[in-house]
């Protein structure tokens, strides 16, 4: 069976989490997104489900990454078939966001980048240089 200090150890840190005494450092993809401005700066498209996104100056906390679908509940998420769907969905609205010139700043990892061109074209509303 389980050792009992190992259980122990387990429940302080279990404890520690919930109680928001322990501080962990984001991961460096969500570092590099705060250092570029923030979630309403920075285009995400990776087939993350979550991020680390700061509070204020009082630390950090995980997110889900998600689409606002109900504007007038505000509610968050989307209502589609698997995790996969709806991280696709979510890149094609940051993608959106960005071409748009909404976000500045693209961030695009391998898991999204198949079929995805970020080119400034003509009939996007933001020509600028990238």
């Amino acid at each position: 069976g389980p050792k009992p200090e190992l259980v122990f150890k387990r429940q302080q840190l279990i404890e520690a989490v919930n109680s928001n005494h322990l501080s962990l450092p984001p991961a460096p993809l969500d570092d590099l997104i705060d250092r570029l401005g923030g979630i309403h700066t920075v285009s995400e498209m990776t087939g993350r489900a979550g991020r680390i996104v700061r509070l204020n100056d009082d630390g950090f906390r995980y997110s889900k990454r998600s689409v606002c679908t109900n504007t007038k509940e505000k509610k968050f998420g989307l209502s589609l078939a698997s995790l996969e769907d709806n991280t696709e969905r979510l890149n094609v609205v940051e993608k959106s966001k960005f071409m748009d010139g909404t976000k500045k700043v693209a961030i695009i990892s391998d898991a999204a980048s198949t079929g995805i061109s970020l080119h400034a074209a003509m009939g996007c509303k933001s020509c600028d240089r990238r």
